[in-house]
């Protein structure tokens, strides 16, 4: 009997990442993966299975939701891989706002939460709902679940997650949220793989891509993190407005 396939989706600003896991008992291991350029004209998968690498032209255009791209995408990934073992899809999803604190089997109602979150992560949280809405219309009866960002910075204290504003904005969802929360869940777990001793002390880790931030870990929990309220604060990066010092907008003025 063959292990069951894994198949999982990464929506950034730019591009879908997608992994297909062969799952054991011994754990996940990871045996293709893919990427949907979306800059690219056409649409471009990168394929890469064992040590080749391919590069294939979508003929599906982007349309209000991805049932044409996705199906192209798994016909593609079928052809250089037995899916007839797929039982799940897992996916990243940026936003969990205060409703989600970990990882959850997707269901209408869920769903629904997901799409309430859109307008505090308009770059990231309509392709998830694209991506979950495009695999239940071609595979339904693969089981979904979503994985947050955000979950990871629950453990940061109501002290840093408020803004200096009065107290019913913090209880009306208005607060530091942080984000990138699953690749500092992956660095504290590699960490602690490499160094207990590390692992368990103060650790300040990077993210680094076209949206970027830092994350003050202790003990493998995050304490604080660059990104606050949404995808758009905190460092320097490619997708973000980034902190500015209005006194820069005033100076011309003086110079002229």
């Amino acid at each position: 009997m063959s292990a069951p396939l894994l198949l999982t989706f990464n929506p950034g600003s730019s591009t879908v990442k997608i992994g297909l896991f062969n799952v054991t008992a011994d754990g996940a291991r990871r045996i293709g993966q893919g990427t949907i350029d979306f800059q690219h004209a056409p649409l471009l998968l990168h394929l890469v299975g064992g040590d080749k690498t391919r590069e294939i032209p979508l003929q599906a255009s982007v349309t209000e939701d991805l049932h044409d791209v996705l199906d192209e995408t798994l016909n593609w990934f079928a052809t250089h891989f037995s899916l007839t073992d797929l039982v799940a899809v897992g996916h990243r999803v940026v936003h969990g706002g205060d409703a989600f604190a970990g990882p959850v089997a997707i269901t209408d109602a869920t769903l629904a939460a997901i799409v309430e979150l859109v307008p505090l992560a308009p770059l990231h949280q309509p392709q998830s709902v694209r991506l979950i809405r495009a695999i239940r219309h071609l595979r339904p009866h693969l089981l979904q679940s979503a994985s947050f960002d955000t979950a990871f910075h629950r453990t940061q204290t109501d002290l840093v997650r408020r803004f200096a504003l009065p107290r019913r904005f913090f209880d009306n969802g208005v607060k530091r949220y942080g984000f990138h929360g699953l690749s500092y869940q992956f660095i504290a777990r590699a960490l602690a793989r490499q160094s207990q001793r590390l692992a368990a002390g103060k650790v300040i880790a990077a993210h680094l891509g076209s949206g970027a931030s830092l994350c003050a870990m202790s003990a493998g929990s995050s304490r604080d993190t660059s990104m606050g309220f949404s995808t758009l604060d905190g460092i320097p990066m490619a997708n973000g407005s980034q902190p500015f010092c209005e006194g820069n907008q005033l100076w011309p003025f003086h110079a002229l």
